[in-house]
């Protein structure tokens, strides 16, 4: 288009079309209109572009026309030929291997054709064949230098393609792993707010998570308990915060927080985990060096205590000893079976065996538990028995019935004691947990007082007793073996003041 305005503002004045003007203004027409209808096409249509046969018939269908136009602008002596190039590094460009050099073969026999030609038919021109030869070596080095610099991109870009593949694999992989851990992870920047969060997190705190939606996107806000959290943490990072406990459950969530990078703006990251994981966890560790512990000092123990314990059986037979002393042997006695008591509590508690679980209907299981237990148990009154749903558990049953049987004779104590009955109320069913699951539940509940906070937080602890012929031991080994089963046992106060003890099993499947 170029040459078709030049010609037609310098008519006469230009070297363009000087032997064949006619010829000239009609190639360079048609060549326009080509031009036009493939940049047409490959904004249409631009997967016709990209096949590699219509690539070579467009480079080709150039090099005709520039070669025409050189033709008729007076041959290789008009410098149009030069416009070669430009057609030539494109083919290098476009086209891999020996078909880009068939572009520059094809261009360079063109440059010497069109000089034999005009040499041939016009009697007065001057041939030009060394600058031919030049042109086609010049198009040859330039296809061969495009060529090795080409491979070289296309090697580069390769590379790159595969180094942006294995990152992208990588960061999938790294999402996939942080979305599937069962700690919760969550990314907050310097103003508080949620980058990223990962399932387990979401799961763990969705009871106080709150989602807020603007234009069909999901935005997770911070809950007021973590952000407090965080304000404390900024001011002292040794403070990694109290557990939070979420309503209406029993799950308590330990958080740490840690920052991304060492600015003061930094990002950062809050590890979620479930308190109940990370005390079985502690809980192994415990069990096992206290496992090792009662089986050293049992032995030491027993057998002195076993020596005190029959000398005075054998003292107690005797008919010459005097009352006092008898209230003195009485009082040795209990004392010693208080402390063999205590020893066997302990090797209860650190010589857990894995027993394998047994699947179980709850409602029919405790159905039968609490008609033995009436049978079995003279100081029972009554127990009502409230069962909401058909529950089937997967349980280890010996350490449950240990659990219950523990608390329901403190119960009934209890009650016996604030109501002159000694009387229950049994009820299980199915609540939704934190991930939406219905989770089975036992609850009992005595008609004795509730306790205080400074009483209920000693509740659990070993050897803690209000009573002077208890070991402490009952509800700390109840608790054990009811995490040792995936379970929690848990207390808290009815809305009348009594007590209540409530156990939380896991895995449920709720017919």
């Amino acid at each position: 288009m170029i040459l078709l305005i030049t010609y037609a503002n310098n008519q006469g004045n230009t070297i363009l079309g000087v032997l064949a003007p006619t010829l000239f203004v009609q190639v360079a027409t048609a060549y326009s209109i080509f031009g036009i209808v493939t940049a047409l096409v490959s904004r249409s249509r631009p997967d016709l572009l990209f096949k590699t046969q219509n690539q070579i018939i467009i480079l080709i269908i150039d090099v005709i026309s520039i070669m025409l136009i050189v033709f008729t602008s007076g041959g290789v002596s008009s410098g149009l030929a030069l416009l070669l190039i430009v057609n030539v590094a494109f083919a290098g460009i476009l086209l891999r291997g020996l078909v880009s050099t068939f572009i520059a073969a094809v261009a360079a026999l063109a440059v010497l054709y069109c000089e034999f030609y005009l040499s041939l038919s016009l009697e007065d021109y001057t041939s030009h064949f060394l600058q031919a030869g030049v042109l086609g070596a010049i198009l040859f080095a330039t296809s061969l230098y495009i060529q090795s610099v080409n491979s070289r991109a296309y090697q580069a870009t390769l590379l790159a393609n595969e180094q942006a593949s294995s990152i992208i694999d990588l960061e999938k992989l790294n999402n996939e792993i942080i979305q599937r851990m069962r700690t919760g992870i969550i990314v907050v920047n310097s103003n508080n707010e949620i980058v990223s969060i990962n399932n387990a997190a979401r799961s763990l705190l969705s009871p106080i998570l709150k989602i807020d939606v603007k234009n069909n996107k999901e935005t997770f806000i911070l809950p007021d308990v973590l952000r407090d959290q965080i304000i404390r943490w900024r001011s002292n990072t040794f403070d990694q915060g109290d557990p939070i406990k979420i309503p209406e459950s029993s799950t308590r969530l330990q958080t740490n927080f840690a920052f991304l990078t060492k600015d003061d703006d930094s990002d950062i990251l809050i590890f979620v985990e479930n308190q109940l994981r990370m005390m079985q966890r502690i809980r192994q560790t415990k069990l096992a060096s206290l496992g090792r512990l009662t089986a050293n000092i049992a032995h030491e123990i027993r057998n002195p205590l076993g020596a005190i314990s029959h000398a005075g059986q054998i003292l107690n037979e005797s008919n010459t000893i005097s009352k006092d002393d008898k209230r003195l042997l009485e009082i040795i006695l209990n004392h010693s079976d208080r402390v063999n008591r205590i020893i066997e509590d302990v090797l209860d508690v650190s010589r857990h065996r894995d027993l394998a679980p047994d699947s179980i209907q709850l409602n029919t299981w405790l159905e039968k538990f609490v008609s033995h237990y009436k049978q079995t148990n003279k100081q029972c009154d009554e127990i009502l028995l409230e069962i909401e749903d058909d529950i089937e558990l997967k349980i280890i049953t010996s350490q449950l019935e240990r659990v219950l049987t523990n608390l329901f004779d403190n119960g009934l104590r209890y009650s016996e004691k604030a109501t002159g009955k000694a009387t229950l109320e049994v009820r299980a069913g199915s609540k939704p947990d934190t991930d939406g699951r219905l989770q089975p539940f036992i609850r009992i509940i005595d008609q004795g007082p509730g306790l205080n906070e400074e009483e209920e937080a000693h509740l659990f602890e070993p050897f803690h007793t209000t009573e002077s012929t208890g070991t402490g031991l009952g509800l700390y080994i109840s608790k054990e073996l009811c995490e040792a089963n995936q379970a929690t046992l848990d207390y808290s106060t009815t809305d009348s003041g009594t007590s209540c003890f409530s156990i939380y099993f896991s895995s449920p499947t709720v017919k």
